[in-house]
């Protein structure tokens, strides 16, 4: 197995559609596509035109036709592997597409590996390794904010900070390594670490704003939990109706009609939501009830946020007040005070004493009343837990996230080398730090490491 063999795959989702495109990609892309492919018009002179559209027929070895196709071929080095790419345009369909793919491969290409496309662009020097992982976060991506954030590293925008920060490293090691080569050349005490500890400073205030965004980052890529709670009958399946907009829960006025979890999924704010609807929370001898009360608490104590229902037709109970201390201090918290549409019997400034810092909505979910704000109250509940500027929401992997917490780590040990003035150590721990923070662009990493970044890929990509 070779970088130089030309590798083909499906590069489109299985399944019935209009389009499949088998893509290939090496030196020998054309001459092994052109061998099963049949273009009526094509002039010899100028054929194959870089980027045109060559409308034909594939034909197996036999010359049996298979499908009506467009082609189109793409010189490098202006490809995305910067490579020779040709790729097949037929009509989508498992069969189809396999035996095309078949027919290539019987022409000479190798199938591709996971991930093979980017790798190649990678180690062709088109794109760097972060660039080459925001595809793959592109492609997972479940909500707009998640586009957002794998556009903007795909656009090189966190190696960017990255190579900012390590040219800066290098400046403030090139005099330190000069004095340990040149000692004659230094006069002792020529330090200055004032200036020294205030710039590494400034490189740990940076490291630490990036890692400001990662929660926030990580809720847009992999979603966030929220829980509904509290007391039965209170109106948290009409609510989780409400928000989903379909009969995703029974509602009925017998209390306890909820017994496990019910669980949907929307889109709030760039959030991919796991809505949890919890049985409803009381004393009860009941053996089944009491094990759904205990996977309420449960779903409450893993949840992002919690969104606890009260009963705005009658008063605050003490089985309201033990399911206000449910949660974690880290937590999001919107209080619904549900039923607006009866004769209100609740005491409001009871609720705020005991949830002072929540979100205070009013609903009447069956009728949908109070729906919006309550979206609204959700968002601004995450936005606040979540924390995180806009300018900082360019991680896009667990592996990102580990570096620059090691990173963070070199840069931390250096200054607390300045503090005892071995300019041997300081120097090491910088070095540490340029060499951990090139792992995210590809220059410091091993060939294990990268292999396995790749293998997380579809084919085709």
């Amino acid at each position: 197995m070779s970088d130089r063999d030309t590798i083909t795959a499906i590069s489109t989702p299985s399944g019935l559609g209009g389009i499949g495109i088998v893509r290939l990609s090496g030196e020998n892309a054309f001459k092994i596509a052109d061998q099963i492919f049949e273009c009526p018009k094509c002039k010899k002179t100028d054929y194959p035109q870089p980027r045109y559209l060559y409308y034909g027929y594939v034909k197996d070895f036999e010359g049996n036709m298979l499908d009506e196709v467009l082609i189109s071929y793409m010189p490098a080095p202006k490809t995305y592997t910067r490579e020779d790419v040709v790729e097949i345009n037929c009509h989508s369909g498992i069969i189809t597409l396999r035996t095309i793919l078949k027919l290539v491969l019987k022409g000479g290409a190798r199938l591709a590996e996971p991930g093979e496309f980017t790798k190649r662009a990678f180690i062709n020097g088109r794109i760097d390794l972060s660039q080459a992982e925001a595809v793959l976060n592109m492609i997972r991506a479940r909500s707009e904010e998640a586009v957002k954030v794998a556009a903007r590293s795909m656009q090189g925008e966190l190696n960017k900070k990255i190579e900012e920060i390590r040219e800066k490293v290098i400046e403030l090691r090139a005099p330190l390594e000069a004095s340990f080569d040149y000692p004659e050349e230094f006069e002792e005490g020529h330090y200055d670490w004032d200036k020294l500890k205030n710039e590494i400073e400034e490189i740990k205030s940076i490291l630490e704003r990036l890692l400001q965004g990662i929660d926030k980052n990580r809720a847009y890529q992999e979603g966030v939990s929220v829980a509904i709670v509290g007391r039965p009958n209170v109106g948290k399946s009409s609510l989780l109706n409400a928000l989903l907009q379909q009969q995703r829960a029974i509602v009925h006025e017998v209390p306890g009609t909820t017994r496990d979890l019910l669980e949907g999924y929307m889109n709030l704010g760039g959030y991919p939501i796991r809505l949890i609807d919890t049985a409803g929370i009381q004393g009860t001898m009941d053996p089944v009830e009491k094990q759904g009360i205990e996977l309420s608490r449960s779903a409450a104590e893993q949840a992002k946020l919690v969104i606890m229902v009260v009963d705005g037709s009658s008063g605050w109970t003490d089985d309201d007040h033990a399911i206000a201390g449910f949660r974690r201090y880290d937590q999001g918290l919107v209080v619904v005070i549900n039923k607006i549409d009866l004769e209100q019997k609740f005491d409001k400034d009871e609720l705020i004493r005991n949830c002072s810092d929540a979100e205070i909505v009013e609903t009447a979910a069956i009728k949908g009343l109070g729906i919006k704000q309550l979206e609204e109250a959700v968002t601004m509940q995450l936005d606040k837990c979540l924390g995180g500027e806009e300018e900082n929401l360019v991680i896009v992997s667990l592996r990102h996230e580990e570096i620059i917490s090691e990173t963070l780590s070199s840069i931390e040990n250096a200054l607390d080398s300045i503090s005892q003035h071995p300019p041997e150590l300081v120097s090491l721990e910088l070095q540490n730090a340029w060499s951990k923070m090139g792992e995210i662009s590809g220059d410091t990493i091993s060939e294990d490491l990268l292999d396995k970044i790749f293998s997380e890929f579809c084919l085709g990509k």
